[in-house]
């Protein structure tokens, strides 16, 4: 199910459709049932009316829940962004040819990372750049210990300290990515999403379009909005990635000597 949630292309539609459905069962089992009294319509109109209350509640507490995911994840980006512009900074610093070396590889470092905010739900494509981060970074610590052995520069605990945090920053990230809302939280949101919809069809006297469109169709762009800040590598609300992309521009740009 949390497949689906994470296309909207896919879960929308299917949800919309499938709530539209459900009116008009309950529409169609409130003529087969025959004619209800006055009292049993003021019954029926008084729970329709209770559970949309609980779904406008659950639809306003669902919002609150992926938003903050989605601020994280993107705070997150821009972190790692800067941390990486620190190491970049100290490592000017450095001797050659450790300089070089060391920039080079950062460059490298910045592209892997971009390959994987690039991976979407490829998870391939992002074990596979997650592997190259980690390679990169391995040969920067090295070529940072061979710098240390031959000169002793006493740039180079700085330079390990902004090294640590960068890393750092790619289990946080991945941390981050793996928070999502509940699936069992989904499950009560759809099933009283189901429950409201059939009640208002069953408390329809007769078929009115907007009726049975207006509460399925509501449902639909929030929950579907939900999904979207919940996954923000799927769908169409993405993770931004201006700022690790001006760092990786400015990279490529050669080094004042």
């Amino acid at each position: 199910m949390l497949w689906i949630i994470a296309h909207t292309e896919i879960f929308f539609p299917l949800l919309l459709a499938g709530l539209v459905l459900v009116v008009e069962l309950g529409f169609r089992l409130r003529q087969a049932s025959g004619n209800v009294d006055g009292e049993r319509q003021s019954l029926i109109e008084s729970a329709r009316d209770e559970l949309i209350v609980l779904l406008g509640l659950l639809l306003g507490f669902s919002l609150p829940m992926a938003l903050p995911h989605y601020e994280h994840r993107n705070e997150l980006m821009v972190d790692e962004a800067n941390a990486i512009a620190t190491v970049e900074e100290r490592g000017q610093l450095l001797p050659e040819p450790f300089r070089g070396k060391i920039l080079l590889s950062l460059r490298e470092y910045v592209e892997a990372r971009l390959q994987f905010d690039r991976a979407g739900t490829d998870g391939t494509a992002s074990s596979a750049s997650i592997e190259r981060a980690h390679q990169i970074d391995k040969q920067i610590l090295q070529e940072t210990a061979a710098l240390t052995q031959q000169t002793g520069n006493g740039l180079t605990p700085l330079f390990v300290q902004s090294l640590g945090a960068m890393r750092d920053l790619i289990e946080q990230r991945l941390a981050a990515e793996e928070k999502r809302v509940p699936s069992v939280i989904w499950m009560v949101h759809i099933s009283i999403s189901v429950l409201t919809s059939f009640v208002v069809g069953y408390s329809m006297r007769r078929r009115l379009f907007l009726t049975m469109l207006v509460l399925p169709l509501t449902v639909a762009i929030v929950l579907s909005l939900v999904g979207e800040l919940d996954n923000p590598r799927t769908g169409f609300v993405r993770e931004g990635q201006q700022s690790m992309q001006r760092l990786y521009l400015k990279m490529a740009t050669p080094p004042a000597h």
